[in-house]
């Protein structure tokens, strides 16, 4: 289950390079390649309990509502692993480079790939960012889902870590 699929680029490639079959589900339609996503609203995703082997959020817990909620739903449709890959920072400067950033890559990027014709004339903008995720916040979310994280990797981006990437695999906490 690739969670917030985006243009469906990367659901694309797994099942290419990997043999992966992928499901995509989003909250809108801004695929470009790979069949439209299931579509998904704050809430109960769509799919029986325990339907997929693993689940990927590609940088969209700071988007919905209760993101620890969207985790629960994540773990009840996996049977495996649930990969989250997210920005973090630390400071102020981390801070401020980390908001220049998202409205650069969802505002601006949305509507200049609109406007390119790269992203469907009918998508709507739907990536508001709620939330700016600092590893203790994300951290909080996760435990309050009911998951563990199991393995950790995070790429610095920024000086003294004010921004890293992290890709944090979870599991329930059976």
């Amino acid at each position: 289950l690739d969670l917030g699929s985006g243009t469906g680029h990367l659901a694309a490639r797994l099942e290419r390079e990997l043999g992966l079959e992928v499901v995509t589900a989003d909250v809108s339609d801004i695929h470009v390649v790979v069949p439209p996503p299931v579509p998904i609203a704050d809430g109960v995703l769509p799919f029986a309990t325990a339907t997929f082997s693993s689940a990927l959020l590609l940088f969209m817990l700071a988007y919905p509502r209760e993101p620890a909620a969207v985790l629960m739903e994540a773990a009840r449709v996996t049977r495996g692993p649930i990969i989250v890959v997210q920005s973090l920072y630390s400071g102020r400067f981390g801070h401020a480079w980390h908001r220049g950033r998202e409205l650069f890559w969802t505002r601006v990027a949305f509507h200049v790939s609109k406007l390119v014709g790269y992203v469907p004339p009918t998508a709507k903008f739907s990536m508001s960012t709620l939330r700016f995720y600092t590893a203790q916040e994300l951290r909080r979310d996760v435990m309050t889902a009911g998951l563990r994280i199991t393995s950790r990797r995070e790429l610095p981006v920024l000086p003294g870590r004010a921004l890293v990437v992290a890709g944090w695999m979870l599991e329930r906490h059976d």
